[in-house]
């Protein structure tokens, strides 16, 4: 009976795990758990007024093309500042974190006119980083897995980097753990 590989998680991690999983010289059977209706995990592409279209995710990622010669500028506001603001009791809105964003891209960029289109998300807590200690604990959580003989490979954003292809990257080294040789390419 062939061997059967389970990922957890239909995010560019596991997307790229399952497909060097996949193209191994002997695959196993792979089967993705996704949780939510749609694959991609943070990546996902969202129209907005007037039909453009907006990339989000840990980065933003532009559309080949003739859709990616417009520019797409993403702004990322937090920290001590949004802190502040609450702590004033000033009411968060969408409005105020786009006057916030196009103040900063004109101090920041010089870009003094107003964009055709905006899309405002609140994430609290979401700029990508680790915490102080992280690769400590990540080194303890790998030598427990190795101790107990543990069937379980780490992959993904909070593991190895957040960038998109540190993600593929993290999901093609959990495959190549998982069959113990390179997946041809």
């Amino acid at each position: 009976m062939g061997r059967t590989v389970v990922v957890l998680g239909g995010g560019i991690s596991g997307l790229a795990a399952s497909y060097h999983l996949s193209r191994a010289p002997c695959p196993p059977k792979v089967v993705l758990v996704e949780s939510s209706e749609r694959l991609g995990g943070w990546i996902r592409s969202v129209r907005g007024p007037n039909g453009a279209i907006f990339e989000l995710g840990p980065r933003g990622i532009r559309p080949a093309g003739a859709l990616g010669a417009r520019t797409l500028l993403l702004v990322m506001l937090g920290g001590s500042w949004l802190q502040t603001l609450e702590a004033s009791g000033c009411v968060l809105s969408q409005e105020l974190f786009q006057q916030r964003a196009q103040e900063a891209a004109a101090t920041q960029l010089g870009l003094k006119e107003m964009p055709s289109h905006c899309l405002v998300h609140l994430h609290k807590n979401c700029i990508p980083q680790y915490t102080l200690g992280h690769w400590q604990k990540l080194e303890s959580a790998r030598q427990f897995l190795t101790a107990h003989r543990l069937p379980l490979t780490l992959a993904g954003a909070s593991y190895e980097g957040v960038a998109v292809n540190d993600c593929i990257e993290s999901g093609r080294q959990a495959a190549v753990s998982v069959l113990g040789t390179e997946p041809n390419s």
